[in-house]
């Protein structure tokens, strides 16, 4: 007979893997990879326990297929909690948490007598969790204290379990570490907090803490008996909060697609035209001035008629950069279309800063452009106007930077 209490909590995360699949077919990514394996491993987990109930070493092989599952997931989601990025250290960390479980299973079904080999997981894994934490001088003291002391407890409990003779407590308390890492992981990798990102924590971090409340529950009120849908609670706040910062990262996505060129990253026009607006109310109250200039590349319509879009392309990301090494961070650059550059300078104190400015962005745009073997040159016209003395407003001064800009174009022809 199939153990049907599992089935609801089957059904669902079977729909999630589905959900998680589907994100990943329309947007691929190592992180989204990492996210659905490791909800498919809980589908496994969940799955065997279907089955159980069978009699001898039948039982004690699904036991260990369902506890593998497990870590498995918590390999998987501390390699996703790190932006899915295979990195050495984030390797360690994950093999030494999958390596420490089978080992101690192997102990375990292998009927081993040895607390010296128990706690030989236990060390591996101590030292994986303190590679999480140690590193990071940056990161503040109180919190550093506050990972080591759960990882000093968690040695003590595991210790504990060994020599009192409870070594299948080591495996519920291995998982607890590995599930506490991807919490701190995920905490550490999100350095903005969105409500998906807190979610998502605050999940990993209370199923990581089900495992030695359980155990706590089993050896001090054998009469309490919490139903299973509770314990799995926190794996669909896991899920909830993934979700939502998958949703979160979309959004922002789309803003700063909707704000930005997609070519060269850069303002786009109506980004710039927000920015020179409030640049002119600011200037209005603090009685400074604001300069708009207007960029134009001389030679990239034949750069582009003769090697290719993909050059021209590459030369409008090239002539980008090189802006924004020489315009102050405060001040806005924009792609205004083609092959056409604004760039709003804030809190100008004296209007000849604008022509100095000029003549430098002209000086690195007249620079050589090397792409392979090619030798490019660009040049720009640069056209100027400055708020108050030439226009009020960032339409007339943007007209007045275009009317100077053609009118210097003609002075070098």
């Amino acid at each position: 007979m199939l153990n049907l209490n599992p089935l609801p909590d089957l059904l669902a995360l079977t729909v999630l893997v589905y959900v998680f699949w589907s994100i990943l077919r329309q947007r691929v990514g190592e992180q989204l990879h990492a996210w659905l394996l490791g909800w498919v491993f809980i589908l496994v987990h969940f799955a065997v326990q279907l089955f159980s109930g069978r009699p001898g070493a039948l039982q004690d092989t699904l036991l260990a297929i369902s506890t593998v599952s497990l870590e498995l997931a918590a390999v998987a989601f501390i390699l996703a909690a790190g932006g899915g990025k295979s990195t050495p250290r984030l390797r360690w960390i994950a093999g030494s948490a999958a390596g420490a479980t089978v080992f101690y299973i192997v102990l375990f079904y292998a009927n081993v007598q040895s607390p010296v080999l128990y706690s030989l997981p236990i060390g591996v894994l101590l030292i994986a969790a303190a590679a999480v934490v140690v590193p990071d001088e940056g990161r503040p003291t109180g919190e550093r204290n506050i990972f080591m002391l759960t990882f000093l407890l968690l040695a003590l409990a595991l210790a504990a379990s060994v020599y009192t003779g409870h070594e299948d407590f080591g495996l519920e308390c291995i998982l607890f570490v590995a599930y506490l890492l991807a919490g701190i992981q995920y905490w550490k990798n999100f350095s903005r907090r969105t409500t998906g990102s807190i979610t998502a924590v605050a999940g990993l971090v209370v199923w990581a803490f089900v495992f030695p409340l359980s155990l706590a529950l089993v050896v001090l009120r054998p009469d309490v008996h919490i139903q299973d849908s509770v314990w799995n609670l926190p794996k669909y706040i896991v899920a909830i909060g993934i979700l939502l910062t998958l949703l979160e990262e979309q959004i922002d996505r789309t803003e700063h697609l909707a704000l930005h060129d997609a070519l060269t990253g850069l303002p786009n026009r109506r980004l710039l035209d927000d920015r020179l607006t409030k640049a002119i109310e600011r200037a209005e109250r603090n009685e400074a001035r604001v300069a708009v200039l207007l960029i134009d590349l001389d030679g990239f319509k034949q750069i582009n008629d003769t090697y290719g879009h993909p050059i021209g392309d590459e030369v409008l990301r090239i002539v980008a950069t090189r802006l924004q090494m020489r315009v102050r961070k405060a001040d806005t650059i924009a792609r205004a279309g083609g092959d056409e550059f604004l760039v709003v300078v804030s809190d100008l104190l004296q209007p000849h800063g604008a022509t100095v400015l000029a003549a430098k962005l002209a000086g690195d745009l007249n620079e050589p452009i090397l792409l392979g073997d090619v030798r490019l040159r660009a040049g720009a016209s640069i056209g100027i106007a400055i708020y108050p003395d030439d226009a009020q407003t960032a339409e007339d001064l943007c007209a007045r930077a275009d009317a100077s800009m053609y009118e210097q174009k003609r002075r070098t022809k």
